[in-house]
């Protein structure tokens, strides 16, 4: 129809023939012009097309070539400044990247737990130490022990302070983390890039060992200087009575005489007892492990203690199992050990028997004393089992979880040497400490109690000494 129109417009003259054919080349130029135009567009369709591609291969982080754009100026320019755009923002990516990273190893090396919270008080981000002090292993879920940790009044008040505030605050706080008191010393730092608080980091540091070593140390001077003052008073008593009283008076002076040579017999304890504890304490002591026979200690004891039972009708048992005839230990240690149990039940058993055993055990590798990523949980080791039984009074249930205080005594009615210093146990707790061991703890009133001492027969790998004693109130029976 378009054709004849244009026809009719211009009214060519000639022929029909003539018409057509000039009809005919119109029809192919509108063909041509259509096709052409068509291709551009599709050209120009299929360039924006790997334009946007490129664009979200970029928005991914992956560095490709930009498209090859043909004579467009427009898009070829629009191509550049997107290109030079991308540059820049993959070179400010590489930077946050590896600022990440400085953060990330920041964090791991940090010896004390820390925690990043957002505006709103969610952790985003913590360390390693913080997931050892707040979560425990058997969590599954790590973020919600983090959140329950955030959501606590006494952190909540920290942060809203350094929030509103804009300045780093510290506080000491008392918190319950798996049942247990803790004493944390937290230190909440806004972090503000611009004028807008986006998150609060939490520093925290746990004071709980350290208060408790200070008081440690506080009760341990004054109970000192108890036990010291005590019988320097009584000396001193006597002292003033054999003067008053003169040396003719021999029934006094033989009393007084008893009196100071009891009380320098305890001194001599006391004094021991506090080198013994001082020894087993010290960290840098050498531990030296070689093999000990034990029928020959228990000559050396049995020499020590026999007179000592006869004496109060007591009958002093050994039992060494087949296969622990040797064991590995330290000597002076393990001679320490047995000196002061026995000297324990002697002093509290009146009837019956003190049976000192010996036996092998094999039990499952203890996860705290190796610190390896290639740890077997099915691995096991060699453990010396000693055991000192009594029937004696037994020790209160009251008691129990006290009596391995250094100075602590069950029984406070006895006086002179039969009272002991009440240093025993914990030099016991400490010497089996150093070996890598434990104590048990098992005694009922009335019926007699079982110490007994667990240490490896390998040397392991351990962590600082922390000694744990395991107390129960089962029957000696058991």
């Amino acid at each position: 129809m378009l054709a004849p129109a244009i026809l009719a417009e211009f009214r060519v003259p000639g022929t029909h023939s003539t018409q057509a054919a000039v009809l005919a080349v119109l029809v192919a130029i509108l063909a041509a012009s259509t096709v052409a135009l068509l291709l551009v567009l599709i050209q120009r369709y299929r360039m924006v097309k790997d334009i946007i591609r490129w664009l979200r291969v970029r928005r991914m982080g992956e560095p490709q070539r930009p498209p090859i754009v043909l004579a467009h100026a427009h898009l070829e320019r629009l191509v550049r400044e997107i290109q030079s755009l991308a540059n820049a923002s993959e070179t400010e990516r590489r930077e946050l990247l590896v600022q990440s990273s400085y953060l990330q190893t920041l964090l791991a090396c940090l010896n004390d737990p820390v925690i990043i919270l957002d505006p709103a008080g969610v952790p985003v981000l913590s360390n390693r130490r913080a997931v050892e002090l707040l979560i425990t292993p058997a969590d599954p879920d790590s973020q919600a022990s983090l959140r329950d940790f955030a959501a606590q009044a006494p952190v909540q008040d920290i942060t809203r302070i350094a929030l509103r505030s804009g300045t780093p605050v510290s506080r000491q706080i008392r918190l319950a983390i798996f049942s247990r008191p803790r004493v944390l010393q937290i230190t909440a730092a806004p972090i503000s890039p611009g004028l807008q608080p986006r998150g609060v980091l939490l520093l925290l540091q746990d004071q709980t060992e350290l208060l408790q070593n200070v008081q440690i140390k506080a009760d341990f001077a004054a109970n000192a200087s108890h036990e010291l003052r005590t019988p320097l008073a009584s000396i001193r008593a006597a002292v003033e009575t054999i003067n008053e009283a003169g040396y003719e008076d021999h029934v006094t002076l033989k009393r007084c005489l008893d009196i100071v040579g009891g009380h320098v017999l305890r001194l001599q304890l006391l004094v021991q007892d506090l080198l013994d504890l001082s020894r087993t304490e010290d960290p840098r002591a050498v531990v030296r492990y070689e093999p000990i026979k034990l029928d020959e200690v228990r000559e050396l004891i049995s020499g020590m203690f026999k007179s000592m039972a006869t004496e109060k009708h007591l009958e002093l048992r050994f039992e060494i199992a087949p296969d622990a005839r040797i064991m590995q230990g330290d000597e002076r240690l393990v001679m320490l050990i047995l000196k002061n149990l026995i000297d324990n039940s002697l002093k509290f058993t009146s009837a019956g028997f003190i049976q000192v055993r010996w036996l092998r055990q094999t039990r499952p590798m203890r996860n705290a004393a190796i610190k390896s990523d290639a740890f077997d949980p099915n691995a096991t080791e060699d453990m010396m089992i000693l055991e000192v039984e009594d029937t004696g009074c037994g020790i209160p249930p009251e008691d129990i979880h006290r009596v391995f205080e250094r100075f602590y005594t069950v029984n406070r009615s006895r006086g002179g040497a039969d009272r002991g210093t009440g240093l025993g146990l914990a030099i016991v707790k400490h010497a089996v400490a150093a070996m890598g061991g434990v104590v048990e703890l098992h005694s009922q009133t009335g019926k007699g109690t079982i110490m007994r001492c667990i240490w490896p027969q390998s040397r392991q790998p351990m962590p600082p000494r922390r000694p744990a004693v395991e107390p129960s109130h089962a029957s000696p029976a058991d």
